[in-house]
């Protein structure tokens, strides 16, 4: 059996590769242009195959195109850049082949090897985005206690759990047509895979079921997550028109009282200070100063 792996060939070295092994000028097309969405296509004398792997080196779901084109004694794979899943599976085959899987390789079993590899790599990522959603639904009650910049924080974690949420859309992307594509190998629909395999690919099957799943569970976990943010919000804002409305409601008969009877300064009993030249300024200034204070006392509260 052989195996022939090509990281970013050139325009001449792919042309050899469908001369010398006669692969379908379409599937070349599609090598060509990238940005395929995982898929499986039987052309007659081999089957091809486009599968995702999440680069979990980067820890950004970035996805690594591995095009694959097998037959009944040989197998090639093409990637544009350096891949872990290549590395692991060519330590592994150098090591010990496919055991415990069997003693002589066969191209079916690659395939497998090469998606259970691929589906696999999915685990970590959404560990990670699980440990995420965790510590940022731990810091609710913590934003909210600190009145300062309260507004700042909720805007930077809303727009976190929407990169989140955008992660898990572009791993559901990848991950479901991947599950089509082992449902096919189940139905025995793919030439060039014994039977006798069909139970290995099975356990990948499961394995997309089971991840799909998660990453429905955790796109749901943004939702709440975000909702708990934004009601939050929304109480606090709420608390601080109570405040300010509570404020308004004490100075309004003042307001009315100093609106009836005016600003006219003369001596009085109930107007020290009055008959001073200067009261009208002094008065005048105690108001700038309480503004003033108002103000400063509702910024450091975070109302405004």
């Amino acid at each position: 059996m052989l195996w022939v792996d090509a990281e970013s060939p050139t325009a001449k070295e792919l042309a050899d590769l469908k001369s010398r092994f006669d692969l379908d000028e379409y599937a070349i097309e599609d090598v060509v242009h990238r940005n395929q969405r995982p898929k499986l296509e039987e052309y007659g004398k081999n089957v091809f195959a486009v599968i995702h792997v999440p680069d979990v080196r980067s820890h950004k779901s970035g996805i690594i195109e591995l095009f694959v084109f097998f037959q009944k004694n040989w197998i090639i794979t093409i990637h544009s850049d350096d891949s872990e899943l290549i590395h692991s599976m060519d330590s592994r085959i150098r090591a010990r082949g496919l055991a415990p899987l069997t003693t002589a390789p066969s191209p079916d079993l690659f395939f497998y090897v090469f998606l259970d590899f691929a589906v696999d790599a999915y685990y970590p990522i959404l560990d990670e985005v699980e440990e995420r959603l965790e510590d940022l639904d731990k810091q609710a009650i913590t934003t909210f206690k600190t009145r300062v910049r309260r507004m700042e924080n909720v805007v930077s974690i809303v727009t976190t759990i929407g990169g989140v949420r955008r992660k898990l859309m572009n791993l559901r992307r990848s991950l479901t047509p991947t599950r089509d594509m082992l449902g096919m190998v189940m139905r025995g629909a793919v030439p060039f895979v014994a039977d006798s395999n069909l139970r290995s690919f099975r356990d990948v099957y499961d394995h997309s079921f089971q991840l799909l799943e998660t990453i429905d569970n955790d796109r749901d976990r943004t939702s709440d997550v975000r909702d708990l943010y934004i009601s939050l919000h929304s109480a606090s804002t709420d608390n601080t028109i109570k405040v300010l409305t509570l404020v308004a409601t004490i100075f309004l008969p003042l307001t009315l009282l100093a609106g009836i009877y005016g600003m006219n300064f003369s001596p009085g009993f109930f107007q020290p200070g009055s008959g001073d030249p200067l009261g009208f300024y002094v008065m005048i200034l105690a108001m700038v100063i309480i503004a003033l204070g108002l103000v400063y006392w509702s910024k450091r509260s975070g109302w405004i």
